[in-house]
């Protein structure tokens, strides 16, 4: 399986540096290949049904550059944090509040198909495909 994401950029879910590397070898398309094509379906499945998320802002001029991969080295996060395998997102929805976001996933997990693991606590939604069977709920 392969996924192209309908509703997000790479500047939106990788580092400006794996970006520039991308753009600057002509190969931004291949950008995707860091991915499991699980979690960017279920991004644009979110985006759909929620409206607008915001993930990196550092396009932006922003702060944020690890809410979607984050590269060996990168001090953000766990070791083993599923962001890098490309298997996590943080999302911050903009025309929906992340706790209600939440709750759907949680009482109703199966309208969102690859999502095992979602983290409360938190004000942005962090969604995940790991391995694992069932819906587990994490606190950081």
């Amino acid at each position: 399986m392969d996924y192209i994401p309908k509703y997000f950029q790479p500047y939106e879910v990788v580092p400006r540096e794996i970006y520039d590397s991308f753009n600057n070898q002509g190969k931004l398309g291949q950008v995707w290949w860091l991915f499991d094509p699980r979690i960017l379906l279920t991004g644009d499945r979110i985006r759909t049904r929620y409206g607008k998320m915001v993930a990196n802002t550092w396009w932006y001029g922003g702060t944020n550059h690890y809410r979607g991969f984050r590269p060996a080295g990168c001090k953000v996060g766990a070791t083993w944090s599923q962001h890098r395998y490309g298997r996590a997102l943080d999302l911050v929805p903009t025309e929906t509040s992340v706790e209600e976001i939440r709750h759907d996933i949680i009482t109703n997990g199966e309208n969102f198909g690859f999502i095992t693991c979602v983290e409360v606590g938190v004000p942005w939604l962090h969604i995940d495909c790991r391995n694992y069977r069932g819906l587990l709920i994490v606190k950081p």
